[in-house]
């Protein structure tokens, strides 16, 4: 029913009047688009230091809303955006105290009808203008465009209040190798903008010797260099020679003098070792002492100079530990999280490094070639709760930059990737909240399958057969459930690496070898195999799947293909023509007629999900909760126990002598370093070393125990110092789990071992990580000596096991043969006993 005000009373047409007019005058949002139609505008200061900022707004706004909003300058009084730097506005930015955001920081803040973004340089002005942005549903999750997610609006009504500023003041996530072609880098460097990466304190802490004495020079000068056992080598440099303590400074200098604008540069050793051995280098301490005090001489000459710049170096390797002395207050200290040569814990050797002056940020390690190979779960940046704790981590311990090395391989790692620039800017965010952001912005209504498939990885499974067939049901589940292009587009990404994933395991497998080297398929198999899924690495090059550049183009490509290598008749050229057979990028057909012949291949394979139910390390005598099975089992033999790797568990008394006796593998020595663990507070109450060199010779471990309890004892074993260990008849049990991994050498098929499955378990899986040369068989029994499994297994192979009906609550059998294997139990306790009757299980197992 219209209304029509003409009949109404004057005085009722007034106050409607002055209620709009109110309405009008106390708005405070920003109506910036409506119904596809341009009401306001971008407004900026008229020295233009944020037209960069402004531009790139405007060009995602007409992106999502088809409108172009213009770019003006003050005055301006309609609905806008005001980009606005502290000069610009000094009365705003002082009621929202800009000045402790720094030069990163930012507001955002709706006022009548004018929403701002104050910040106090261009470049917080451009993470503001990216935040906005992600307010209003843009997300630019990996480098690649299928990616970037932009939301279709007809309106932009804003209405906005964030405060932000970094957690780290440098973020850096960087590819080993580089972005190696124009399309790469073009994508990367986008993206890092995009994610607020990088920052205002720019650092500078990598490999540099050679920058500034450099290998070449060794022939006219070889004193420059490092003296190591008489002999002078180019490794490192001599850090007291006073010409090598000019040209340290000269870099220096000179760096800062040609590029004002940076903050930092390396003073890092090379890298290894080969430290100088020379008489003035050794007076100085060792390697640690050498390195900081090299790097303090250079920062106090160029304090003289440049008083607010650094010289960058990290801790790491054979200069992790502190030196004896201060550190210049402009050295600048990066921790790495790996190749820690110390025997300080990663807190302790940072708050060391404070103590002594040092300005101190962290090295982390994502992802590295040559320990993930582009797999599932291998790498940290694949594992992303893991990843995520550790972030919030070193940001709890004070640490202001945050450098990443890490790969080109956006399938496996690139959710952790895009989750840790959110946590470097603010470690506070929910992973679990930008896990479903993710998942749900990227795939639509196939979210649930692709999660399910991401937190497999996630929780750090190994990948084998049985995950590689779980993740292609989800995919082409995926596919089946979701038709918009784009979301098909990002599924595809996923279904291609699977499809890497198959060619890969397929070369594997066919190209394991037996102990004396040979081949157990024809070598053509082999040859085909590997032509397959080198001609398909180099087919998703640009795409940034996996990191296809070291793959192929350095030296670890013939350590990745070392079997293929061997056979008769391989030459480089016939393996460089297969690495430029085909450049032409799959499409999304083809990704999904391969999705679907992928899981036709495996159509008959039987696979289990993993429930991760975890059990606790309260361990009980099985046998004294079921005494029956005394009497079951009084007729089984103890079977040997031999091992390579195994952590023995078991009871001890307070005040008790305890003896071990240790029985070698037959031809085997028995040689190395043996600890016993206090399980509730895993503390080593005992320790020591063995040394029996003789073969056949057997050994004895002695140890008192502090309290009675459950200890484990991780044994003096290891390759050809295989052994068994006594303990004189009583309750013991191996693990084997994660943790702490079974291998064993050659255990006999008819010896098995025993294991408890509880009485809710509906499957359980058993992993084969190693070892078999190249086959492991297994037999697997129930609590009724029925077979319920009898399969050879590969290395990294998994046997998924479905418990039938009335086999749970049962003592199971496992016999198996292998050479050297290692071995994983999932959902049932990972403890194995050589007899059912010595068997510990845990107490909620029951």
């Amino acid at each position: 029913m219209r209304c029509d005000t003409a009949k109404l009373p004057v005085m009722l047409v007034m106050v409607c009047c002055l209620l709009c007019a109110l309405f009008a005058f106390g708005r405070c949002e920003t109506a910036l688009i409506i119904d596809g139609k341009v009401n306001g505008a971008i407004v900026i200061a008229k020295h233009g230091a944020v037209r960069d900022a402004a531009s790139k707004l405007q060009m995602w706004l007409k992106e999502a809303t088809e409108c172009e909003v213009p770019i003006k300058e003050p005055p301006f009084d309609g609905d806008a955006i005001w980009l606005a730097l502290h000069s610009d506005a000094p009365k705003l930015a002082k009621e929202h105290r800009l000045l402790e955001l720094g030069d990163e920081g930012f507001v955002i803040t709706t006022l009548g009808k004018r929403t701002y973004v104050l910040a106090n340089t261009p470049l917080g002005i451009r993470h503001g203008v990216y935040a906005l942005l992600e307010h209003i549903g843009f997300r630019w999750f990996f480098p690649d465009p299928i990616w970037t997610i932009v939301p279709k609006l007809k309106s932009v009504v804003l209405k906005l209040s964030d405060r932000q500023k970094p957690a780290f003041s440098y973020r850096r996530i960087w590819y080993e190798w580089g972005a190696t072609t124009k399309r790469l880098h073009e994508n990367y460097e986008a993206w890092m903008e995009r994610n607020r990466q990088y920052g205002s304190f720019q650092i500078d802490c990598g490999h540099a010797y050679e920058r500034f004495v450099p290998h070449r020079l060794f022939g006219d000068h070889p004193e420059y260099f490092a003296l190591v056992g008489g002999v002078r080598k180019p490794a490192q440099i001599c850090i007291t020679n006073p010409e090598v303590i000019q040209l340290g400074i000269d870099y220096a200098l000179n760096a800062f003098r040609k590029r004002h604008e940076l903050n930092m540069v390396s003073v890092e050793p090379n890298d290894g070792g080969g430290y100088c051995e020379c008489q003035s280098c050794r007076s100085i301490g060792n390697p640690s002492d050498m390195t900081f005090h090299y790097a303090n001489t250079i920062a106090r000459a160029l304090r003289k100079e440049f008083p607010s710049k650094f010289v960058g170096l990290y801790a790491y390797a054979y200069h992790s530990d502190p030196p004896k002395f201060k550190i210049e207050p402009n050295v600048y200290v990066q921790v790495t999280t790996g190749f820690r040569y110390t025997k300080l814990s990663f807190e302790e050797q940072v708050e060391a490094f404070r103590r002594l002056g040092a300005k101190v940020g962290v090295y982390d390690y994502f992802s590295v070639y040559p320990w993930s190979w582009d797999i599932p779960g291998a790498a940290k940046a694949s594992r992303i709760y893991e990843l995520a704790q550790s972030i919030k981590r070193y940001h709890e311990l004070g640490l202001t930059t945050f450098d990443a090395e890490s790969e080109c391989n956006w399938a496996p790692c690139g959710v952790g990737y895009y989750i840790a620039s959110k946590l470097m800017w603010n470690p506070k965010l929910d992973v679990d909240e930008l896990l479903s952001d993710f998942c749900r912005r990227s795939f639509g209504r196939a979210e649930a399958p692709m999660r399910r498939l991401i937190e497999r990885w996630a929780k750090g499974e190994r990948f084998s057969q049985r995950t590689l067939v779980l993740a292609l049901r989800d995919v082409n589940e995926a596919f089946s459930l979701e038709d918009d292009i784009q979301c098909q587009e990002r599924i595809a990404f996923f279904g291609l690496y699977l499809h890497w994933l198959k060619l890969w395991h397929r070369y594997h497998r066919l190209s394991q070898r037996t102990e004396f080297g040979k081949l157990i398929v024809d070598p053509k198999a082999v040859i085909d195999a590997a032509h397959d899924w080198v001609v398909f690495s180099r087919r998703i090059y640009e795409l940034g799947i996996v990191h296809t550049y070291p793959m192929l183009f350095t030296e670890w490509f013939n350590a990745r293909l070392s079997s293929l290598l061997r056979i008769e008749g391989i030459t480089k050229e016939m393996l460089d023509a297969w690495k430029n057979e085909r450049t032409d990028i799959p499409t999304l057909n083809e990704a999904k007629d391969l999705a679907r012949s992928d899981l036709e291949e495996f159509k008959d394979e039987v696979v289990v999900e993993l429930s991760w139910r975890s059990y606790s390390d309260e361990l009980v005598p099985l046998v004294e909760r079921i005494p029956q099975l005394k009497e079951a089992y009084a007729h089984i033999k103890r079977s040997p126990l031999f091992v390579e790797r195994g952590t023995h568990y078991f009871f001890g008394k307070a005040g008790e002598e305890f003896e071990v006796q240790l029985k070698p593998q037959p031809g085997h020595t028995i040689l190395g370093r043996w600890k016993v663990v206090e399980v509730a507070t895993g503390k080593v109450v005992a320790e020591g070393d063995v040394k029996c060199e003789k073969p056949n010779e057997p050994a004895h471990i002695k140890f008192r125990l502090p309290k009675s309890g459950l200890y484990y004892i991780e044994p003096p074993t290891g390759y050809w110092h295989v052994a068994e260990l006594s303990f004189g008849g009583r309750y013991v049990s191996v693990r084997a789990d994660r943790k702490q991994q079974l291998q064993l050498w050659t255990p006999n098929i008819n010896t098995p071992l025993y294991f408890y499955v509880p009485k809710w378990t509906k499957s359980f899986v058993i992993g084969v990580v190693g070892g078999g040369w190249p086959k492991t068989r297994i037999i697997l029994r129930d609590g009724s000596n029925k077979v319920i499994a009898d399969r050879e297994l590969m290395p990294t192979d998994e046997l998924s096991v479905l418990v039938p009906d009335g086999s749970c609550g049962q003592v199971w059998s496992i016999a198996i043969s292998t050479l050297r294997g290692i071995f994983e139990f999932y959902d049932v306790p990972p403890y194995l006993a050589a007899h059912p009757c010595e068997l510990l299980v845990p107490k909620d197992s029951l």
